[in-house]
């Protein structure tokens, strides 16, 4: 098969998309936008939206829609498939040019009529009784991106081996092999009677207020929430106020969906800029609660109000506030109660589930691994959640939903103070900190993904022993050629795990420094999760807390300087 510029150019170009790269070949023939193609990560495939065999546009929705058109329609020719999309600019373009490949294939397709939060569309297929999902979306990446996930019957994102299938398929669809119609395809308005909203939103919200941690009665919490210009303003007005949120409102700047995304820095909650302008109105208006969710709403970052100010929760609290609320409301009535996490996500997660009788299973990063685990025994399942904002507190959606999420901490912080309630967690179960380091890896650092491959072939000889104060108890490494750990825990936990470009180390006292890339985004991620070493007491916690985050600190600086970073 064609490679590269020349293959790209046997797609059905404009005149003037051809044009322009005839006229510049040369320079184009050594632009990285025609080096290699966009496969599958942790959340689909993502990729920055340009012309080249390596960007989303609608030359590669249409192989993607095709490969996965060839994957179903071996083993279901004719099934309903259904489609979300978020706020992005070409989200509505790539979603109409899906949908009329999809139905051209024989396939019934069902669309959302509007930009739609991702769990609705997780939840929606399983609904409909769907066989397959797709969301358009970029999540919470910047406004020149965006993506495509691909979801099973049972409403959660593919796993291998058949995203693995789905790759393979994209790589041998030939640009050649495109329809002629494919721009007619990405302007050409979708069938009225093809569109749905209300009846999955009906349904949706019935499940919801059957849940228990939902209250009834009206509850006077002010909440002030922001859309981030995504997806999650209409359904989470709507829903609030079903719910009996009287004082909800949402800021008005952030609120209708624009994907160049005006007002922010970064549409992504786990970063306290895009509560900015939350902060600002909050303070105006005497707002209790913030709730922030990204761009197609599957993540939630959250601000409490206090005696200081707003103080932000970082996600591995708000998860292990959720366990906190949602575990004694459930655990008595299930016979053998589970929560799931993901090994970057906080070990105070376990205590705190141990404390009421749940047992915790840990998976790969990446929620459809926690949506596999939830797959296999549903009626058990309690919580799960990532320390990278996203959580699933009810077992009837199979991605994270900030929906239902926002709805529990809303409750628990009209019951409590969410601050109190956190600290009591930290004096019953133990007090921790995490940090998170990104290396980027554009521009210069290229490069730097290599050498720090070349390093990981030999973890135990980067940190000789330590890092800072703490020693190295074990090392859990994932990729093919990793050595087997020494202790019984780790070692389950590697047979139990797929491999991967993972290593996390385990400190004595209790701690964890964990090196992966990024599925999502072209970056390097270090996760440290340190337990303080003593008992904290009340009189000493804010001094504990204090020291933990400096030694935390440590430890990265540590392990970065080890590096050679």
């Amino acid at each position: 098969m064609l490679k590269g510029i020349d293959a790209y150019l046997q797609a059905p170009l404009t005149d003037a998309e051809r044009k322009e790269i005839e006229t510049n070949y040369d320079h184009y023939q050594k632009e990285s936008s025609f080096n290699g193609e966009p496969s599958f990560g942790t959340g689909g495939m993502r990729a920055t939206v340009k012309a080249g065999t390596n960007h989303l546009n609608v030359y590669n929705i249409a192989r993607l829609t095709m490969a996965l058109s060839r994957a179903l329609t071996s083993d279901a020719p004719g099934a309903l498939i259904v489609i979300a999309y978020d706020s992005r600019l070409s989200s509505p373009q790539f979603s109409r040019l899906t949908y009329h490949l999809l139905t051209a294939g024989g396939f019934r397709v069902k669309v959302f009529h509007q930009p739609t939060p991702t769990p609705m569309l997780s939840f929606a297929v399983r609904e409909l009784g769907a066989r397959a999902g797709i969301v358009i979306t970029a999540s919470h990446n910047p406004p020149e991106y965006n993506g495509y996930k691909v979801y099973g019957s049972d409403g959660a994102q593919i796993v291998p081996p058949f995203d693995e299938q789905v790759q393979s398929e994209f790589a041998s669809v030939a640009y050649s092999e495109i329809p002629a119609a494919v721009h007619e395809y990405a302007e050409k308005a979708i069938d009225p009677s093809d569109l749905i909203e209300e009846e999955i939103y009906q349904a949706y919200i019935s499940r919801l207020k059957r849940e228990s941690f939902v209250k009834p009665g009206q509850k006077s919490l002010k909440i002030l929430y922001s859309p981030l210009h995504g997806t999650g303003g209409w359904i989470f007005e709507r829903a609030f106020r079903d719910l009996g949120f009287v004082n909800f409102s949402v800021l008005e700047e952030q609120a209708k969906p624009d994907g160049n995304f005006p007002t922010l820095k970064s549409p992504n909650p786990e970063e306290e800029s895009a509560f900015e302008k939350l902060v600002e109105k909050g303070r105006q208006t005497g707002a209790e609660l913030l709730i922030a969710t990204d761009p197609d709403a599957d993540r939630v970052g959250i601000a409490v109000a206090g005696k200081n100010g707003y103080t932000f929760l970082t996600g591995n609290q708000a998860g292990t506030l959720l366990v906190e609320s949602i575990a004694p409301r459930k655990a008595g009535s299930l016979k053998d109660p589970y929560i799931c996490k993901t090994i970057v996500t906080t070990e105070l997660q376990r205590h705190t589930a141990a404390a009421h009788g749940v047992r915790t299973v840990e998976t790969l990063t990446g929620f459809k691994y926690i949506a596999e685990v939830v797959g296999q025994d549903p009626d058990n399942y309690v919580f799960g959640g990532e320390e990278s904002y996203g959580y699933l507190p009810v077992d009837w959606v199979r991605d994270k939903d900030s929906l239902s999420s926002a709805v529990a901490l809303a409750t628990l912080a009209t019951e409590t103070s969410l601050l109190d309630s956190l600290d009591a967690i930290y004096l019953r179960d133990g007090l921790y900190t995490e940090l998170l380091h990104n290396i980027s890896l554009s521009g210069d650092n290229l490069v730097l993904m290599d050498q720090i491959k070349e390093k990981l072939k030999k973890p135990a000889d980067i940190t000789q022993g330590y890092l800072a104060s703490r020693s190295i108890l074990d090392i859990l490494d994932l990729q093919k050629s990793g050595t087997e750990p020494l202790t019984a825990e780790a070692k389950q936990l590697k047979k139990n795990l797929a491999s991967g470009l993972v290593v996390q180390y385990w400190l004595s006292p209790e701690g964890r420094v964990t090196i992966r890339p990024s599925g999502t985004e072209p970056k390097i991620k270090i996760y440290v999760s340190l337990r303080y070493a003593g008992r904290p007491n009340s009189d000493n916690l804010s001094e504990a807390k204090a020291e933990l985050k400096q030694e935390a600190q440590a430890v990265l600086s540590d392990f970065l300087k080890k590096l050679g970073l």
